[in-house]
């Protein structure tokens, strides 16, 4: 395995971690607060962070690429902040009933169900990944695995 796979298997890890903390949050908060006031507070507070860390790169001088967010569209941001709060939403009702582990199982499967069709199709911008009985199989198992994790009553 080559430097670049390493940092980049090791930074998704990171990443998935800092995923099961901020859904273990969210579950607390959907549990005090509801879970639309979870998703709606929860992506406003994550714009007015964004907000503040621009500032603070605009103040230290840092250089903010304008012009490359200047290429996404207004109905791209925002079909992406809708689906933010639908996501944090979604995560805040489910976790407190089924439990952060089976929660983020199925919320796994639903990632890897969607990138498979994304990479099958090539929508992701990379090139087109065949959809292989390897791949099947391991959506199986993580379906299996999420499954698993669900709560016996």
């Amino acid at each position: 395995m080559d430097r670049t796979t390493v940092i980049s298997w090791s930074i998704a890890l990171l990443s998935g971690l800092a995923v099961a903390l901020q859904v273990t949050l969210n579950g607390i908060a959907g549990r005090l607060i509801g879970a639309r006031n979870t998703g709606l507070l929860v992506t406003a507070s994550g714009g007015l962070m964004a907000l503040l860390l621009i500032l603070a790169l605009t103040v230290t001088r840092q250089r903010i690429a304008w012009t490359q967010i200047t290429r996404l569209t207004w109905m791209q941001m925002g079909l992406a902040g809708l689906l933010g709060i639908g996501i944090l939403t979604g995560i805040a009702f489910a976790l407190p009933r089924l439990g952060v582990a089976a929660g983020l199982a199925c919320v796994l499967l639903g990632q890897l169900a969607f990138a498979i069709v994304i990479d099958t199709l090539g929508w992701g911008g990379g090139t087109p990944i065949p959809l292989a009985l390897s791949r099947l199989a391991g959506l199986l198992l993580v379906l299996i695995g999420a499954w698993l994790f669900l709560p016996r009553s």
